[in-house]
């Protein structure tokens, strides 16, 4: 009928509007494929020890019970006692962390421009900072998903660009994770890697089809590591089994180096000395090292946690910084990779920050951080050329034996919705 009245006009025009619908579709496509993957981070030199952690504890995930009085701590310091008016906003995220297309009202109640007041400021220190936190949910902002969450601290007087993100999650628990770690992996039995194998339990009446879930694995809070979009190996009536060996295996490495400098003089761990080099205290490390199986698996560690504190002061605004310097003794450079410290004071990332730089009149690699003091869990890594994954075994060695934590987060988008849920997550210890 359209085409009797108007003719080939009317046809070339449906034919043009269904091209730029064709285009518009592949943008969008080309647009989300690229997104970006939030992860805590500060996107200025002049915030340092951003922590974001679980209720008061801080080495607990951020994970918030949804219909508990569970809430997330955001904490940070601005590296001077002169800082720019700072505000926070709360968005909502997708089971990968790029940011979701709800609106606001979809998933949170109250204000979404906090300003951030009242910093303690720093007494007796060699370095200046001022102290901020912040607890989510709270009087203003109220998180009505489970899901992931990031918080944007901005300038008010340049909202438009991100000083810092912080992740969190808020889960509304609909299945039960079991699992167990093991030495049985496609590289071989009781070797340098372990296998993780878990077991999805449906609660009361919630089923989901496997297509409806997004699964993301991390070990020891690891991000260059991390497994993401698992499909599960069985299907039973009432449970799915996710039994991946290849996807599954990750290198067993060594225990964490522990290292604690919460006092300038009874230090411990893998500390070689501590000494003021005007203005700054600095902290030197012993030099790192390939390990043996019986030094390496056995130890107290947190998993590459950290804590601060420290000791004989009165309260926390005395809590100083310190210059921590790391080494790693080797002949020659590898020429085929690069060498870091990694560890959840820099939230497992492998970048700029953290790489150690080859010293060839030392003849070893060198990387100074600027840390608050405490207690630190750390470990080297090495990233082969052209690859994201950190490797323990160039650097300190690996052992099936070694504990390590998982860390298994289980998303559920119901067909037809438009977001993720998170309805389960566990951490499983390996033994």
């Amino acid at each position: 009928m359209i085409n009797s009245i108007f003719g080939t006009k009317a046809l070339r025009i449906r034919v043009f509007v269904l091209r730029v619908l064709f285009l518009l579709g592949m943008g969008l496509c080309v647009c989300s494929s690229m997104a970006q993957q939030y992860m805590n981070k500060a996107y200025t030199p002049d915030i340092k020890t951003l922590q974001v952690y679980l209720n008061a504890g801080q080495l607990d995930w951020p994970v918030i019970r949804m219909g508990t009085n569970d809430h997330v701590t955001v904490s940070f310091d601005w590296m001077s006692h002169k800082f720019p008016h700072l505000a926070y906003r709360v968005r909502y995220c997708n089971a990968d962390w790029t940011l979701s297309d709800l609106d606001e009202m979809d998933y949170m109640e109250g204000l979404n421009e906090v300003i951030l007041e009242d910093p303690y400021m720093s007494m007796n220190t060699t370095f200046d900072y001022s102290h901020f936190e912040f607890s989510l949910p709270n009087d203003e902002v109220k998180l009505t998903l489970s899901g992931n969450y990031i918080v944007q601290v901005y300038d008010t007087e340049n909202p438009s660009t991100t000083l810092l993100v912080a992740c969190f999650s808020q889960q509304d628990p609909k299945v039960n994770i079991v699992g167990e770690v093991d030495g049985r992996s496609i590289y071989g039995v009781n070797k340098e890697y372990q296998h993780l194998s878990f077991e999805l339990f449906f609660q009361g009446n919630f089923s989901a089809m496997p297509d409806e879930l997004k699964v993301l694995v991390r070990q020891n809070g690891r991000h260059d590591n991390e497994v993401f979009g698992l499909k599960p190996t069985y299907v039973k009536p009432e449970s799915l089994v996710f039994d991946d060996e290849r996807r599954l295996s990750f290198e067993g490495g060594v225990q964490y180096n522990v290292a604690d400098f919460s006092h300038r003089y009874r230090y411990s761990g893998r500390i070689e000395r501590i000494s003021f080099h005007q203005p700054y205290y600095h902290v030197e490390m012993q030099p790192g090292e390939m390990l043996d199986g019986k030094t390496s698996v056995f130890g107290k560690d947190v998993n590459g946690g950290y804590l601060v504190h420290q000791q004989d002061i009165w309260n926390d605004s005395e809590i100083d910084y310190s210059v921590v310097h790391f080494t790693y003794p080797i002949e020659e450079p590898w020429l085929d990779g690069a060498l870091y410290v990694s560890g959840a004071f820099n939230d497992g990332r492998l970048n700029e920050l953290n790489k150690m730089t080859y010293n060839y009149e030392r003849h070893q690699y060198e990387l100074s951080i600027v840390l608050k003091n405490g207690g630190y869990n750390f470990q080297y890594l090495f990233v082969p050329a052209g690859m994201k994954s950190g490797l323990n075994s160039r650097a300190e060695g690996s052992f099936w034996e070694t504990e390590n934590e998982y860390q298994i987060y289980v998303y559920y988008r119901q067909l037809g919705s438009d977001h993720d849920r998170l309805i389960g997550f566990e951490r499983i210890i390996s033994k």
